[in-house]
């Protein structure tokens, strides 16, 4: 047997990327679109999508996978909330204070990664996000705004509480943001949908570009792939963002409780896995 037989069988598990040929362009591209047009339509970044994607269709180990969706998101972010901040749809500062609850949150995630099974973390985030669900595709009004829970004196301590709850559970479960900052805003800020997806996706950004640059270090990051995944994603996150801006208050409301639900279901079936695996 030659050296170069012996090198193959010695790395039988290398990089699926190692030689990006046209169907993984392909591949990579179709994944990043299909996931921008998800985040710009929901305000999420699309890991929800890119994760299994990559891990399934592309055949990635899921801590690479892990850290090349978060390359991926940056391009679902950036240009989705560039494009509703063109429209008045981002509040910035409300962004920024929710951003460094997410901070405090991911570290905190880490911290008490292993103290609390997963498997309630997950059944208690589930909950949340039906309940959540619920109330935006039922019980809210034609104007959400008037409707905040919590709000005035209390809005900075909301705004960093949604933030470290979201950072959490980010850090624990591997769950996208979005899922929590755009539900949060609207039911306890009293921010319309629209603005909410804005702000999340605004929120969103820094927190994937942070995480892709750290995850990019330890080497878990296939740039082409992000590359081209991201391209795709920011051309789908255009898509998503207008057909948002199209929709009114109500409709993209209930269309994001569908999301939600979806979600949920798929968290459930993925914890229940692991809990008798």
């Amino acid at each position: 047997m030659n050296a170069s037989g012996v090198d193959r069988l010695a790395m039988p598990h290398a990089k699926p990327t190692d030689c990006l040929n046209r169907p993984m362009r392909v591949k990579s591209l179709t994944l990043g679109l299909a996931a921008g047009i998800i985040g710009g339509l929901f305000g999420v970044g699309g890991g929800l999508l890119v994760v299994p994607g990559l891990v399934l269709w592309l055949g990635f180990e899921q801590r690479r996978a892990s850290g090349t969706s978060l390359a991926v998101v940056v391009g679902t972010s950036a240009a989705a909330s560039a494009r509703l901040a063109g429209d008045g749809s981002v509040e910035f500062d409300v962004a920024t204070v929710v951003f460094i609850g997410a901070v405090i949150g991911v570290w905190l995630g880490v911290r008490a990664t292993g103290l609390i099974p997963s498997y309630w973390l997950a059944r208690g985030f589930v909950a949340i996000m039906l309940a959540s669900a619920v109330r935006l595709a039922f019980f809210a009004g034609d104007n959400a705004g008037d409707e905040a829970i919590l709000g005035g004196a209390w809005e900075p301590v909301v705004l960093i509480g949604v933030g470290v709850v979201a950072g959490m559970l980010s850090s624990t479960l591997g769950v996208g943001g979005g899922v929590i900052y755009v539900p949060a805003l609207v039911t306890l800020i009293g921010l319309e949908q629209i603005v909410a997806q804005g702000t999340s996706l605004a929120v969103i950004l820094p927190t994937a570009l942070l995480g892709s640059i750290l995850h990019g270090r330890a080497g878990r990051v296939d740039w082409k792939v992000a590359v081209i995944a991201g391209a795709g994603a920011a051309l789908g996150a255009l898509g998503g963002a207008e057909i948002a801006l199209g929709l009114s208050d109500v409709a993209l409301r209930r269309l994001f409780a569908g999301f939600l639900m979806l979600v949920a279901v798929r968290m459930l079936s993925r914890t229940r896995a692991s809990l008798e695996n």
